[in-house]
């Protein structure tokens, strides 16, 4: 069983002006951009470098945990106990989760299903964020099996008016409704009859949630450190688009190297454009305006961002370690070809497009208790911070 359980959330007065965009797909730049322009941004609390360098990280949190503050003071507003709905919608689709906390014990004991390693540096930083704010304001995306009574009762919810309703600058509406307190119980039975559920995206934000739940020693009920903020979504109602890999400080030379060796176990075409692979085995190169198109010869089942890496990053380019190497960045699937064709215009810079990953293989990577590659899935739309936010202590 999972549990579901209810919360006060505190949510802003106009969240058109406070919901931001998760602090990790945001850089320093855009963030001081973002925020000079609007200081009310939640970016100011999830991001706070950018309004300060060089802090040490007790400072760094202090100057989140003061932004929370003020926002509390102006912005934020506690609602009642209960159940909340999260709804998105672009385009003609639409996906509508359950917002609600989820026990610090189920993501220790497996029932929360993880499919990717933290990495320290990022871990300490959640920790620190956490800690020093003493609440969970940016929500883990959490995804589970079709249920069609959860699906029945947040659908119903969305039947009456929202608590908020506003389009961003993507064009996705994000609407928030409360479920009628007369289904608490029957949303948490519903948790009980589920053996576990999946973290799509948040893996730092969960670690970082169980790492501070264990410093206080007390992991009661009466605790709200013991859970942490999530929206759950049914499987078949997520989106993911691909993760392209960018390598730097490449010369030709290595390049012609990789394209000799992999005429073997690949079919190699060059392009006129930038190919966006739409099918498993397929991959995109760009290098100084050559495009090429690598189809690998043999059904392979492995996912096709670990194809990359055994069979190009780590042969062919020494990248043993994708997390680490200073060498490798990532680009979302939300980026257009023009967008990404303007990537290599740097002589030394080589990309790499990839086919996306199914909701199926990372659900069933996490049941086998296996790891997926960093930077391996790119949810669209994003969830916004500050819409949402669970205050403990």
């Amino acid at each position: 069983m999972v549990v579901f359980k209810p919360f006060s959330p505190y949510m802003p007065t106009h969240p058109e002006r406070v919901a931001a965009d998760p602090y990790d797909v945001v850089s320093i730049e855009e963030a001081q951009a973002v925020i000079s322009e609007n200081p009310d941004s939640f970016l100011a609390v999830d991001k706070p470098e950018a309004l300060q360098s060089d802090l040490s990280l007790e400072k760094w949190g202090e100057l989140a945990r003061h932004e929370l503050e003020r926002l509390y003071e102006k912005e934020l507003t506690e609602r009642p106990n209960g159940f909340y709905v999260y709804r998105l919608t672009s385009g003609q689709r639409q996906q509508t989760g359950l917002v609600a906390t989820f026990s610090v014990a189920d993501y220790e004991a497996g029932r929360i299903k993880i499919h990717e390693h933290t990495r320290e540096t990022k871990e300490r930083e959640r920790v620190e964020h956490v800690r020093a704010t003493r609440a969970h304001t940016g929500p883990i995306l959490l995804s589970h099996p079709p249920h069609a009574n959860l699906k029945q009762i947040l659908h119903k919810a969305t039947d009456g008016d929202p608590l908020f309703s506003f389009t961003d600058e993507r064009g996705v509406m994000h609407e928030g409704f409360m479920i009628p307190n007369r289904e608490l119980a029957r949303v948490m039975m519903i948790g009980a009859t589920i053996p576990s559920i999946y973290i799509a995206d948040g893996h730092h934000r969960a670690k970082a949630a169980a790492v501070v739940s264990g410093m206080s020693g007390d992991r009661s009920q009466k605790n709200g450190r013991s859970h942490f903020l999530g929206v759950l979504f049914p499987s078949d109602e997520l989106t993911i688009l691909p993760y392209h890999r960018v390598l730097t400080a490449i010369s030709p030379e290595e390049v012609e190297n990789m394209l000799d060796g992999l005429s073997f176990s690949y079919i190699i075409k060059e392009e006129d454009r930038l190919v966006l692979p739409n099918e498993h085995g397929v991959f995109g190169v760009a290098y100084r305006g050559k495009y090429y198109k690598l189809t690998k010869r043999q059904e392979d089942p492995a996912l096709d961002v670990a194809i990359l890496q055994r069979d190009i990053l780590t042969p062919y380019f020494n990248v043993e370690d994708i997390r680490t190497d200073a060498r490798v960045d990532f680009v979302g699937g939300n980026k257009t070809v023009v967008e990404l064709e303007k990537l290599t215009q740097v002589p030394d810079r080589l990309l790499f497009t990839c086919h996306e990953t199914m909701m199926s293989q990372l659900m069933r990577v996490a049941d086998d208790g296996g790891q997926m590659p960093p930077k391996s899935t790119w949810f669209e739309p994003k969830l916004k911070s500050g819409l949402f936010i669970h205050r403990f202590d």
